[in-house]
């Protein structure tokens, strides 16, 4: 248990000097179970609380240590993430001319899902934050709008960022919140979505394709955004990519929305090739949240301490 001690203090000091104020008992469990998942690699509690270094107790007070931290409504997630985030896009800032964050939502078993913000860190993304939903189809723009807000509470003042977002959130509602904060924003939209483009009929992008654009400018929502539209279909793919954007559209900042296959990495990570979320039994959304939470700084911890 050498290994797993180590990362266990490695990982609670660094909590003390990012959250002086919460009380050490929760630094602690959760520094151990963040040791933990690196070492088991997987959100199943009862795994993880084998890791443990609690060899008095029986596996059942074991898992119930695990437990308690998950049930416990004084673990914020927004406060602990805070922390991370606001250092992690700050260092970034400082070494990139734009932070390109991104915004998607995952599957996390029949019950629920995750709609997650994570920025872009060399060629994949870490979390920056989420909300988990128990539904069984998209998160609609109000749950969004929260997320968002909070995260472009922890943007350093001075800097850029640009969203690039998939086709499901491709939504006026969407391009206006981003033109309100002066992001740049990279969102697929959808082919059969209908737009006015000058003082013509209206026409879907689809057919605009067709009779050969290949930009739009000043494109018009029916609920009167504007926004421009790069189109780009490059040979092999199966179907275009219509990109609403804060610019003049060209190629190059079209192909800018393929930054966002980053975030693609994570719920690999988290699902299948590293953490198997999936395999969780947790029926909670709160619950779930702080696992998730577990999951994302231990994933800090693998991929980017330094930056």
């Amino acid at each position: 248990m050498s290994g797993y001690k180590g990362i266990v203090k490695a990982v609670a000091r660094d909590l003390a000097k990012r959250l002086p104020k919460q009380r050490a008992t929760q630094r602690r469990k959760l520094s151990e179970l963040v040791a933990g998942m690196l070492i088991c690699q997987t959100p199943n509690l009862m795994e993880l609380s084998k890791v443990l270094d609690r060899p008095t107790e029986s596996a059942e007070a074991r898992y119930n240590y695990v437990e308690r931290f998950l049930k416990n409504p004084l673990v914020d997630t927004q406060v602990v993430m805070a922390s991370y985030a606001e250092d992690l896009l700050s260092r970034l800032g400082k070494h990139q001319h734009t932070l390109v964050l991104m915004f998607d939502q995952s599957k996390v078993n029949a019950t629920f899902e995750v709609l997650m913000v994570s920025v872009r860190l060399r060629k994949r993304a870490v979390p920056v934050f989420w909300i988990v939903k128990e539904t069984k189809g998209g998160i609609g723009f109000y749950e969004q709008k929260a997320l968002l807000d909070v995260v472009q509470s922890w943007i350093p003042e001075g800097c850029r960022v640009m969203l690039a977002c998939d086709r499901f959130y491709g939504t006026a509602e969407l391009v206006g919140w981003c033109q309100k904060q002066g992001w740049k924003y990279r969102l697929r939209l959808k082919g059969n979505l209908c737009v006015y483009q000058d003082k013509g009929p209206e026409k879907t992008l689809d057919q605009l394709k067709a009779e050969g654009k290949k930009t739009l400018e000043k494109t018009r929502f029916h609920s009167g955004m504007i926004t421009s539209v790069g189109i780009l279909h490059e040979p092999g793919h199966d179907e275009p990519w219509y990109i609403a954007m804060d610019s003049c559209p060209n190629e190059y900042k079209t192909r800018d929305y393929g930054l966002r296959w980053g975030i693609e990495n994570i719920f690999s990570d988290f699902k299948s090739r590293e953490f198997s979320l999936t395999q969780t039994h947790i029926r909670i959304a709160e619950r779930l949240e702080r696992l998730i939470l577990v999951l994302s700084i231990a994933l800090h911890w693998a991929v980017s301490p330094r930056a």
